[in-house]
This record gives structure tokens, sequence and C-alpha cells, in this order.
């Protein structure tokens, strides 16, 4: 059973590596089941806390790695664990988990300690160097330039010292935020505003107008693959109404008629696992097909992927990531992560920003759509009077009801080769029903439909590998009463 927990984790971080969080939810689920049945290990349990912080660190959700990550350091301290790496990377996460959510004194408490931890592997440990670098940051957020200094220092001391491939890296990076803690004159020579971060990469060149062009086959099926999802009703009226007002707006421009510009950027506010990101990939294809963008690529991110650790970077990371998503939708999931009030020295309003800037820049080749809670979207909606503007329309994805929820189920098991039997599937609406009438504004929807599918399996596995057992093709594929009511228990 203990080589099933590996297994678990070990599959839930390749799927947190690939951005499907939503499974590797799911199989952290498992392993805790798993672990339960072993008695919960204090090692085996801060390994699976680990991984739940890690995934929360991918999504950007700090405050729930901060927890995860406490939770990981406390399990293997009540095992005697007063040492050594994993405890070491524990607190250096646990400090990036702090100064995520701008909490800087925090995070200089376990980057200290992380620090302290690493004296036993030599002055040689890269990850030591890490650890300078990312304490350094927190010290400049805080005004301590010099202590910030001679953190970097540091990290490039450890650095110069490893014998490893790529240590050239850490040292220019550090080398970098050196540069950027110095004073420098008020304009720069050539010039050039002091402190100005390095322009990015030209941007790629615009397409072919010749290629922008209608393709009736191509929207057809995308409205067809609409229709196709269960329940979204609402989403569904919403997105027809617009690919109706742009096809005729392409029609009049094809015809030398004046056109009004329709705004391709969207908001999608709604509850976890409600379809935003699946919805958002058919309006790539959808823009496409109308001849509006070059491409149906949608390129999804968070805030970490806009926001830099450090000074004057963010602009240009964040410019480096729209030009990318040049000619397709650029799709940023749980949006309100860019603006946090009363957090100082976020650069999160410096991707703000460059991101309205080219919101307007761009309108012709870009498409942005922001998603995210109901309530927190309304709010990032509000701290700039830019982004109404920017915006054309507010799609709303509301909760999936208990019907719905069994029918994904159902999808789910379909894909896999699986099938529930007439029992089974009673229970389940049952279960759906009960899971429903309980939700809070946190539900998962979609992502509760899969993790109770996963757990299903793994107790159809469980069941099918129980001793004497020899199941065939059809017992394989069956999912039972007992096999739903044990994973709703």
């Amino acid at each position: 059973m203990d080589d099933r927990f590996e297994s678990y984790l070990r599959h839930a971080a390749e799927l947190v590596r690939s951005g499907d969080f939503l499974r590797a939810e799911g199989l952290e689920r498992l392993a805790r089941e798993t672990l339960e049945k072993l008695g919960s290990p204090p090692k085996l349990l801060a390994k699976l806390h680990a991984q739940r912080g890690e995934r929360a660190m991918r999504q950007g959700d700090y405050p729930a790695a901060e927890a995860a990550f406490a939770e990981a350091t406390a399990a293997l301290r009540s095992d005697g664990v007063s040492g050594g790496r994993e405890l070491f990377d524990l607190h250096q996460r646990l400090g990036l988990a702090r100064s995520g959510q701008g909490r800087d004194e925090a995070a200089l408490a376990a980057f200290d300690e992380a620090i302290t931890l690493a004296a036993v592997f030599g002055n040689a440990f890269v990850p030591l160097a890490y650890a300078h670098i990312a304490r350094a940051e927190s010290l400049r957020r805080l005004g301590r330039r010099a202590d910030a200094e001679a953190s970097l220092r540091a990290a490039i001391a450890v650095a110069e010292r490893a014998p490893v491939e790529g240590r050239e890296k850490i040292v220019d990076a550090a080398r970098a935020a050196l540069e950027e803690l110095r004073p420098v004159p008020a304009r720069a020579a050539g010039g050039g505003a002091a402190g100005e971060p390095a322009p990015s990469k030209a941007p790629p060149p615009p397409p072919d107008p010749a290629s922008l062009r209608f393709d009736e086959e191509a929207f057809n099926a995308v409205l067809a693959e609409l229709d196709g999802l269960v329940g979204l009703a609402a989403v569904k009226a919403e997105v027809r109404r617009l690919a109706e007002l742009l096809r005729i707006a392409t029609m009049r421009k094809a015809a030398g008629l004046k056109t009004v510009q329709v705004a391709l950027h969207l908001v999608f506010e709604g509850g976890a696992g409600t379809g935003k990101t699946t919805v958002a990939r058919l309006f790539g294809r959808l823009y496409k097909s109308l001849g509006l963008l070059a491409t149906d690529q949608v390129l999804e991110i968070t805030r970490e992927d806009l926001v830099s650790g450090y000074v004057g970077q963010t602009a240009t990371k964040t410019n480096e990531v729209i030009d990318r998503a040049l000619d397709g939708v650029l799709f940023l999931d749980e949006a309100y992560g860019l603006v946090r009030p009363g957090s100082q020295g976020d650069f999160g309003p410096e991707a703000v920003v460059e991101l309205l800037k080219r919101m307007e820049d761009d309108r012709s080749r870009l498409a942005v759509i922001a998603a995210g809670y109901p309530l927190e979207m309304s709010e990032f909606l509000a701290s700039n009077s830019g982004f109404r503007s920017r915006f054309g329309a507010t799609i709303h994805f509301d909760d999936y009801g208990p019907v719905e929820l069994v029918q994904i189920f159902e999808v789910f098991a379909k894909d896999a080769d699986y099938a529930l039997d007439g029992d089974a599937r009673a229970e389940l609406q049952r279960t759906m029903e009960r899971l429903h009438a309980a939700r809070d504004r946190y539900f998962g929807n979609a992502r509760t439909a899969r993790n109770l599918f996963d757990d299903v399996i793994a107790h159809q596995a469980e069941r099918l590998l129980a001793p004497g057992s020899s199941p065939d093709r059809d017992a394989l594929m069956a999912l039972t009463l007992a096999d739903v009511r044990a994973a709703s228990a």
C-alpha cells in the first residue's frame, strides 16, 4: 500500500507540472485515503502536504501553499526530524509562499531557518544560493537594501563554488538583482530612463491580411462542440449571440460597409470547474474561424507567468508573454491575483499597466479572456477604470446542478471505458444531490465530479483485487453500487 501512496504522489506531481491541477488534486485525495489506512506516518504525511503545497504554488494560491508547507514541516518535526534536505526545502518553499503574499517579515524567518539548516551541506550547496536570492528580494521590499546586497553576494559566492552545470545562470540572476539595488542617476547614458528594463525581443510580425478569412466549416464545428457540452445553457446563449454579432460584422466588412469594432476581450466569472477554460479554448477556434485572429492558439497563464520577483523585470516578462499570445487568445485565470490591495512592494500593478496598454494597442491581434470567481472578478474590474473599457462582455458560468454533475461523471467514465450499472447511477444521483445542497462558493463542480470519479475507480480496483477475484472484461468496466457508496462515504 506504501507503493500505491508513492505512485499517487508521483503521478500527481507529473500532472501539476503539466498544468492539470484538477486531476492532481484528485490523486492527492486518493493518496490521503491510502495514508489513513497506513496510520498516517508523519514522514509520508509530510510528503503529501508538500505535494499539496507545490500544486497551490503553481496555481498562485499562496495562502493555501503556506498552510500546506507549514503542515508538512510540523509533520516532520513531530517525528523527531530536526534537519536534512527535506526540512530545508520545506522552509525555503514556506518562505516563497509567504513572499508571494507580501508577508516579507514572515518570509525572512522561513528563509533564515532554511539557510541555518543548509549549513550541514557545505558552502557549495546550490539550493542555498536560491534561498539567498529569495531572501534578498524580501529584504529589498522591506527597504533593507544593504542586507539584500549582502544576501545576493552570499548567493554569488555559493554558486561560484558549486561544481555544477548551469551555475552561471544563478550568478547572472544574482548580479542582475544587485544592479537593480544600486542607486543610479535620474537619466541613464543615452537618454534612457534610469533603471529601465532591457527591451523584450521584437514581437512577431502581423499576419498576411489575406490569411484572415471566414471558415464556415470550422465556425459550425465550434458551435456544434459548444452545444455538446453538458449544461451551460446561459453560456451557450451568450456565446452564440457574440458569434452571430461577430459574423455579421465580418460580412459587413466584406461588403464594404462601415463596421463597429466589437471587442474580443472578455470576462468569464464563475466558480471552479464550471467550464471557463473549456469555453476559452473554443473562443480561440471561434475567432480564427471568423477570420478575426490568425491562429486558434490559447495561451493559458496565471499571475506567476507575468509577475517577476525583482524590480523592473515584470514589464519585460509581461510583454514577452503577450508577444507569445499575439494572433491568438491570452487566457488569464484568477486574474485578480494581479491586484493585491495593501500588499507592499508587489509588482502585480506593473503587469496590469502593461496588459492594459497591449489590450488596446494590439486589439486586432490579441483577445484577452480574464477569468475567476464572481466577487473577486468584480473587485478586479473595479480596481482600474481601464478594465471595464477594454473588456467587451462578461459571461457568467453558473454552478452545475446535480443531474449535470452525474452527466459529467458519466462523460469521465465513458472516456475511460467504465460504465455505471443502474443501482450505481441511482446512488451517484443521491450523492450529487447531497454534495450540491452542501456546496459553498468554492464548490468544485466538474472538479468535484472528477474527484469522485477518481475515488470510485480506486475503490473498484480495490474490490477487484481482493483475494480470489478474477475479473473479466465486463467486470473491469463495471462501476457498482458498492464502489460509489464506498467513495461517497
